[in-house]
């Protein structure tokens, strides 16, 4: 069982592992763990400890300076983050309800279950098959659920059909259904057709790429709202690359990182926005560290 530690030996278990204090204070170190959490802080720490000795030890010369510095980095980078999601992910929710509603009209056309996969009845034999169809019914039992619940939300808009007894039109549902609800959402529909315009008006050159560039954006926005570390930190999936990122990358960008994901939402935010602004912004963070890019681009963790 992990008992309670204070301060002083937070900072003396850093030193402990080969930590350099360096030009920073014990004062000042103790503020910063006191801030930002031990456990949070050992995610990075991780980052700086020797490959190939003992486990938990600090390489030789990293200092207390570095650490802050890459953390300081990292919510800079995440702060960037959630300007460049407030304007994709309004953006993505509008256009979506605006052609789905066209295509399958107003009043709750969303809520029936024959719009979402999966289409056939359960393969009676085991096998890839038995385990999509499993798989894609779960995944409409949560959008359809989600949908449902969002008759008990406060927001005036909901309660405002709530109260005239009125069905909450697509274009209402889908501002309070969770960015996670949203993707889902995308991927259930049986005719994917209706998000052709979608991907169009974003310039991405089909439909797939729009439904992974959502769920990328929906995952790197997760990060980002929940404080979470981006730095040095490898995604388990792939994050797509339509040409609207290709055309800002900075660097080589393999497609289980987080470069790759913050040139994505760059590209997009340009598309939407008309200029590259925002993607010069954010990847000028991204490489304002000399040698802390590396943990953006080529991820160990």
């Amino acid at each position: 069982m992990k008992h309670w530690i204070d301060l002083k030996a937070q900072i003396r278990r850093h030193l402990d592992r080969g930590l350099e204090l360096g030009g920073v204070s014990e004062q000042q170190f103790a503020m910063f763990l006191y801030s930002s959490n031990y456990y949070r802080v050992s995610g990075y720490a991780r980052c700086f400890y020797q490959q190939d000795g003992p486990s938990e030890r600090y390489r030789a010369g990293v200092d207390a300076a570095t650490l802050m510095e890459v953390y300081d980095l990292d919510r800079a980078v995440r702060n960037a983050v959630l300007d460049g999601v407030s304007v994709v992910e309004p953006t993505l929710r509008s256009r979506v309800a605006h052609h789905v509603t066209r295509s399958i009209g107003g009043s709750d056309a969303y809520a029936d279950a024959n719009l979402y996969l999966p289409e056939n009845t359960r393969p009676e034999s085991p096998g890839p098959a038995r385990d999509r169809w499993t798989a894609e019914g779960k995944n409409r039992s949560i959008v359809l659920g989600s949908f449902a619940s969002v008759q008990q939300r406060d927001e005036i808009f909901i309660k405002h059909h709530v109260r005239k007894g009125d069905p909450i039109p697509l274009w209402a549902a889908v501002e309070v259904i969770s960015i996670g609800t949203f993707s889902r959402f995308l991927r259930a529909l049986r005719d994917k057709s209706v998000l052709e315009p979608v991907a169009k008006s974003l310039a991405l050159e089909d439909v797939p790429k729009l439904l992974q560039a959502v769920q990328n954006i929906a995952f790197l926005r997760n990060i980002a709202a929940h404080h979470g570390r981006l730095w040095n930190r490898r995604f388990d999936g792939h994050v797509t690359l339509p040409r609207i990122a290709l055309d800002v990358k900075r660097d080589y960008l393999s497609p289980r990182t987080p470069a790759a994901a913050l040139t994505l939402l760059g590209g997009l935010v340009d598309q939407i926005e008309g200029s590259d602004g925002f993607s010069t912004q954010l990847l000028d963070r991204v490489h304002s560290v000399p040698g802390l890019e590396e943990g953006y681009y080529r991820p160990v963790l």
